[in-house]
């Protein structure tokens, strides 16, 4: 290797020394597709646990490359038994921190934020079989951990209202536009009347008498009014 080469391997290790680490971890995960692929391993880890007994480092080995350390110790807390060296999951119809099962087609929305990527999905009701649900999204947050994306919280109806108006611009539109016009001035001019319209005579009459506005004299004012 020439010198030219050597002041050139050493100015890129320079430069890729200096760059934060999570340049790369935003591009491990390059549009919805890269999102779909990352969430599915997620989702086969978790599964994977109930094939047979592991010990516990082994558990968070498995899941340690697609869950934060708070979610994962969460989803261990809820469905990973057993004693000694021999953990593993079992099968049930409620089954929290799990990856939602979501269709991983056009109904399924990814909204990346600054340094956030949500993933959400809106289930319509279900009133038939053994769990029964109404209307409602379900969510993932992903962040970044540790240099790598990783999912940190499972959003139920939590998901944030920013979110869900850029995934479902038009939901968002349709609950604006079933919303009264003027709301907010209809309320008010209602309370405008109710108090200082045509009972303000019985107001005034209350404070010429020198009443003091205590609970229970103002419950007996708009008793009054």
């Amino acid at each position: 290797m020439d010198k030219r080469s050597k002041l050139l391997f050493l100015f890129i290790t320079f430069l890729l020394f200096l760059m934060p680490a999570n340049a790369f971890a935003d591009s491990d995960l390059d549009g919805r597709e890269d999102v779909f692929a990352f969430l599915g391993k997620a989702f086969d880890s978790q599964v994977s646990l109930s094939e047979k007994g592991r010990t516990m480092d082994e558990i968070e080995a498995v899941l340690s490359p697609y869950f934060t350390e708070e979610y994962k110790s969460q989803f261990i807390g809820e469905n990973v038994v057993g004693q000694e060296n021999d953990y593993q999951t079992y099968g049930t119809d409620f089954a929290p921190y799990y990856i939602p099962f979501y269709a991983f087609s056009e109904k399924t929305k990814v909204v990346e934020m600054e340094n956030e990527i949500y993933v959400v999905e809106f289930f319509p009701g279900n009133t038939e079989g053994p769990v029964g649900y109404e209307d409602h999204y379900e969510g993932l947050k992903l962040v970044i951990e540790d240099g790598d994306w990783k999912v940190a919280k499972y959003l139920h109806d939590e998901v944030p209202e920013e979110v869900i108006n850029k995934a479902y611009p038009e939901k968002a539109k349709e609950q604006q536009a079933s919303k009264p016009e003027n709301v907010d001035n209809v309320d008010k001019e209602m309370v405008r009347t109710t108090v200082f319209g045509p009972n303000f005579s019985a107001l005034k009459t209350f404070m010429e008498l020198g009443v003091i506005f205590r609970n229970e004299n103002r419950t007996l004012l708009f008793g009054l009014l």
